[in-house]
């Protein structure tokens, strides 16, 4: 049956099945809360039951998010062992497995049917600017462990892959509103309709949310999100053996931004539209060999400018030249010392600046105030050919080549727009030589003309020692490439509106400015892995553990700045620990999870790469269905905080639903209620001093309405 299950899923999905799950394509067995053993297929691109997968894998499904009470993606999120989790302001999450680095969690590939929304310019994933309602949301699949072999460089800690639900499978009219504390509004609707061989799905939904309390940056938080949504999603079959799936999607809104420096005297808030579009068409060439042919586009747009008064000495063009030549010159000059150790071109540059301050006598100090913008557009395109060929019930392959010409445009990071390509090829194997034992082979070789060429190899067995019970081993190397900004950063703040003018201009430099190195390579990981999965299926049990290592090195840890180190690859870090998650239905009715993880962060060659970390973290919930539409739950999810100035994290969510139907129309009454452990969330960014956000208060709730018409 096994066999039978993995082979049948291959040969007629249709691609569905095969490719990057593109318009919410569901896999067969899609909750992981059934007792048989789900099937997935992020981690190889293969559909595979979790018995046979080369990795640890979490399924959060619909039925999960709706029966506890889940709101957005990172909330789904905290119930992955050993993912960390770090609201740091209303709209900024610092999200990523295992954590290490909060100033810079840039090493997990988000996909969101099929599309990567890693924002290859800074390498960068915008949480609450993700282009999809968690309403949109048919299942999340984490694949725990690197996953280059199959995704990439960016894949290197995880990949979160958010399939959303088959247009195919949508009522004609769902909408839901809710009303929650902490100044929470949302608004959502959808449509599903069909035209002969075509399904669409069209959503529309606006989220407002006040953010947190207060901040160290602004007491009186400044840090609320308005997005508005749009996503439309269509599959098409063409013929008896081609199918063509469509998507499209736009976020916009605004992200509040507490002020940045002192001389601010308005806030540098955030005006975004992240566009994303893309089509997958498949074809099945014969019973067992299966094309698809992959593009997609993304573009990301940020407004962000901002008034700000400084000191006009820092508008010199003097000052300018020798921070440039010599930044350590440039500060002792402003200290009003006379530096010394530098090269004749540095005193050069210092005895202009000085003079230059001395001509402004008193009205060095005097401020002039300017507008400053820190505006972005990054965009990709992506082209992907896939192959996959069944031989027999025994062997399967996957494989295919892509390009991606990526880019970013900014005149204050870049000074103009840098662009960059990628060039790739990927395969992976699933083998059975005998009926017991799964082998899976793979690789990810890539050309980046950002930097030099990488190969991420993975290797596993699966062994299942009896029915119910598989050991796995998994050795796989991951790798991060250095982005546009790390490499080819062009630094610089040209302000304009300069008043009142300086030298009889309206414009001007500020002093400081920073280029990249241009010698960076790619992050590395090797990963080790022993695993065991536990299906006892009288028992309504799903059981996963696993013990890993996990060295990283050549780490990118410092981000770029102004006034800070250049970045290096001198980074290192050992990550040793276990993880263990179950699933349990017990009798008729009460559903349940739990998750947990020990972690352990060793040898870390720089202190940011311990500003995110947790000992011990974990997620626990029970549900329980009353009958006549009536639901409960109640889930905990926590974290110790052993991170570098980091703060514990602790909540507990009671959810209670009524379902019920009006004429041909289905009503859904929903009331949430969370209690923090603490209201303070404290981060750290490698500075002396910590960032705080606070709530005025541990508890808040919502009220949610929803209704579908079949």
């Amino acid at each position: 049956m096994r066999r039978s299950l993995a082979f049948l899923a291959s040969v007629t999905s249709g691609g569905a099945l095969l490719t990057a799950t593109p318009c919410g394509a569901q896999p067969a067995t899609p909750d992981a809360l059934e007792s048989s053993y789900p099937a997935v297929i992020t981690p190889t691109r293969l559909v595979q039951s979790l018995a046979d997968v080369p990795a640890s894998v979490t399924v959060i499904t619909s039925e999960t998010i709706e029966r506890f009470g889940i709101r957005s993606i990172p909330a789904a999120l905290r119930l992955v062992p050993g993912m960390s989790v770090v609201q740091a302001t209303g709209p900024d999450y610092q999200i990523s497995y295992h954590g290490t680095n909060t100033l810079s969690p840039r090493r997990m590939n988000v996909l969101i049917d099929g599309i990567s929304v890693y924002r290859p310019a800074f390498s960068e994933v915008i949480w609450s600017q993700l282009p999809v309602a968690i309403e949109d949301v048919q299942r999340i699949e984490v694949t725990r462990g690197p996953n280059s072999a199959s995704y990439g460089p960016n894949s290197m800690l995880a990949v979160v892959n958010i399939i959303t639900r088959n247009p195919n499978d949508l009522p004609l009219a769902t909408a839901a509103g809710m009303l929650g504390t902490n100044g929470v509004r949302e608004l959502t609707a959808r449509t599903g309709i069909r035209f002969g061989d075509t399904a669409i799905g069209i959503t529309v939904g606006t989220l407002r949310d006040r953010g947190f309390d207060s901040l160290t940056q602004d007491p009186s938080g400044h840090d609320s999100l308005r997005i508005d949504r749009l996503a439309l999603r269509s599959q098409s079959r063409l013929g008896s053996r081609s199918t063509l799936a469509l998507q499209a999607s736009l976020a916009r809104g605004t992200a509040e931004v507490p002020f940045i420096d002192n001389f601010q005297q308005s806030y540098p808030d955030r005006r975004f539209e992240d566009i994303y579009a893309g089509a997958v068409w498949t074809t099945q060439l014969a019973p067992n060999h299966e094309l698809s042919l992959r593009i997609d586009h993304a573009r990301q747009t940020s407004r962000q400018s901002w008034r700000t008064c400084l000191p006009t000495v820092g508008l010199l063009p003097e000052m300018f030249a020798l921070w440039r030549a010599n930044p350590r010159y440039a500060n002792e000059v402003l200290a009003g010392r006379l530096p010394t150790g530098g090269t004749p071109t540095d005193d050069a540059l210092a005895l202009a600046a000085i003079a230059a301050i001395q001509a402004l006598g008193a009205g060095a100090l005097a401020p002039r105030c300017v507008r400053a913008n820190q505006d972005v557009i990054q965009r990709r395109l992506d082209i992907e050919l896939q192959d996959t060929y069944v031989f027999s019930d025994r062997l399967r392959i996957v494989g295919g080549f892509g390009y991606r010409d990526q880019g970013g445009d900014s005149q204050t990071y870049l000074g103009g727009e840098q662009t960059s390509s990628v060039r790739w090829l990927f395969a992976s194997i699933e083998y059975r030589p005998i009926e017991p034992l799964t082998l899976n082979v793979g690789g990810y070789a890539e050309r980046n003309s950002l930097s030099p060429s990488t190969f991420s190899p993975r290797a596993a067995a699966n062994l299942r020692l009896a029915p119910g019970h598989t050991l796995r081993v998994v050795f796989s190397n991951g790798t991060r490439s250095p982005d546009i900004q790390e490499q080819r950063t062009d630094w610089s703040y040209r302000f304009e509106d300069v008043t009142p003018p300086f030298n009889g201009s309206t414009t001007a430099f500020f002093y400081q400015s920073r280029t990249g190195p241009g010698n960076l390579k790619s992050e590395r990981i090797r990963s080790r892995e022993v695993g065991y999965l536990w299906n006892a299926q009288s028992m309504g049990l799903l059981l996963d553990a696993r013990v890993f290592e996990d060295r990283l090195s050549d780490l990118i840890s410092e981000r770029t700045n102004l006034a800070g180190l250049v970045p290096t690859n001198a980074g290192r870090v050992r990550l040793t620990g276990t993880e263990l998650q179950v699933n349990l239905r017990v009798g008729a009715g009460w559903n349940g999870y739990a998750s947990y993880a020990y972690l352990d962060n060793r040898d870390a060659t720089n202190l940011l790469e311990r500003t995110q970390w947790s000992r011990h973290s974990g997620a626990v919930g029970l549900s329980r269905d009353f009958g006549e539409g009536w639901q409960a739950a109640i889930a905990y999810a926590g974290r110790s905080g052993d991170g570098y100035q980091q703060s514990r994290y602790g909540r507990t969510d009671l959810v209670f639903s009524r379902a019920f139907a009006v004429d041909r129309s289905r009503w859904q009454v929903t009331l949430g209620l969370q209690r923090l452990d603490s209201p303070l969330t404290r981060y750290s960014i490698g500075s002396a001093d910590p960032l705080e956000s606070r709530r005025s208060n541990r508890l808040a709730g919502y009220v949610r309405l929803g209704v579908t018409v079949p």
